[in-house]
């Protein structure tokens, strides 16, 4: 019989509770939202719903009442989340449409739909979005970062500009704090697969950045506008990275002591859909962000002849796609 020395294992112990002390001391400093007053007869469409942080941003917010437009690629998928949604809450009023942010076919469709039959939107979460290692491209022959996490939503807010302002309607805008680290806007090569000498994603990074720009020039143009960070979180977001089992195996104390679960990360969208409030001092054009539920500012340096750029190369981006479909 194999016998662990007893003076080993008080500091094993100590150790085991320092880790734990440790998790539960992130917790806390992640935040939780605690309104929960009812959302009844507000309406809300969350992109990505089906899945991840967008799931469980619909399923808080269904809990509270809300009426909810999942807007999701894949319907079937969508189905399997609102049953498991009607699992644990009967409240709200959940509602399913296709939308896909590569397709700007499915965006005007989606959009031309929401405007027909739901003139009082409320809030709009721009929560899809992805990571790729091997080029990939939208429909309109855009590298997929740039194509879905900036381009497409910014073609399905001016869609739906009209009904947003007209509201006064929540805009959330899921970002990242990756748009501090190794990010920036390379306007020379916007929607071109661009292999960094990086160890990150800077293709993904990149479009977090933008995602930031963007928030910042729809605020300037008065709409109400929230940026957040959700945290780095444990979901199926990495999916296109295809982990091998040894992955999970080394990885996963990493992953339970640092990351957050999607419910945790989802916190920070909810609150932003929901309570976050933007002032003269704090709001995205002076670099203030949402995150650990808590506004906290940027530590990127902002260049105002970027920002507008970006948007005028987006606003060209879209043209473009436009007349080559029509020709």
């Amino acid at each position: 019989m194999f016998f662990v020395p007893s003076k080993l294992l008080i500091p094993a112990s100590v150790l085991t509770a320092s880790v734990f002390a440790l998790r539960r001391y992130k917790i806390r400093k992640w935040g939780r939202v605690t309104n929960t007053s009812s959302l009844k007869g507000k309406l809300f469409i969350i992109t990505g719903a089906n899945t991840g942080l967008g799931f469980e941003t619909t399923k808080a917010l269904t809990a509270r009442q809300a009426t909810t437009i999942m807007a999701c690629r894949n319907l079937a998928k969508a189905d399997e989340a609102i049953h498991k949604i009607r699992e644990t809450t009967s409240e709200g009023e959940l509602i399913p449409m296709e939308l896909d942010l590569a397709s700007f076919q499915s965006i005007r469709m989606f959009a031309s739909q929401i405007n027909e039959k739901y003139p009082d939107l409320y809030c709009l979460v721009n929560n899809a979005g992805l990571a790729a290692q091997k080029p990939e491209f939208t429909q309109e022959g855009y590298e997929i970062h740039f194509g879905v996490n900036h381009l497409g939503q910014f073609l399905l807010v001016d869609l739906l500009k009209d009904n947003l302002k007209r509201n006064n309607s929540r805009v959330v805008v899921v970002s990242s704090r990756m748009h501090e680290i190794d990010a920036s806007i390379d306007l020379e090569n916007l929607g071109k697969w661009v292999n960094y000498d990086s160890r990150l994603n800077r293709l993904y990074n990149n479009s977090k950045l933008m995602n930031f720009y963007y928030a910042r020039e729809l605020y300037k143009r008065g709409f109400n506008v929230h940026v957040l960070c959700p945290g780095l979180c444990h979901t199926d977001f990495f999916r296109h990275y295809d982990p091998k089992w040894y992955h999970y195996l080394i990885f996963s104390p990493i992953v339970w002591l640092m990351l957050r679960s999607a419910e945790q990360g989802a916190q920070n969208i909810i609150y932003s859909a929901t309570d976050s409030v933007t002032s003269g001092e704090q709001n995205p054009v002076t670099g203030y962000f949402v995150s650990n539920v808590k506004m906290r500012r940027s530590k990127f340096r902002f260049d105002e002849h970027v920002s507008e750029r970006l948007w005028e190369e987006s606003v060209s981006a879209i043209a473009k796609a436009g007349s080559a479909s029509s020709s």
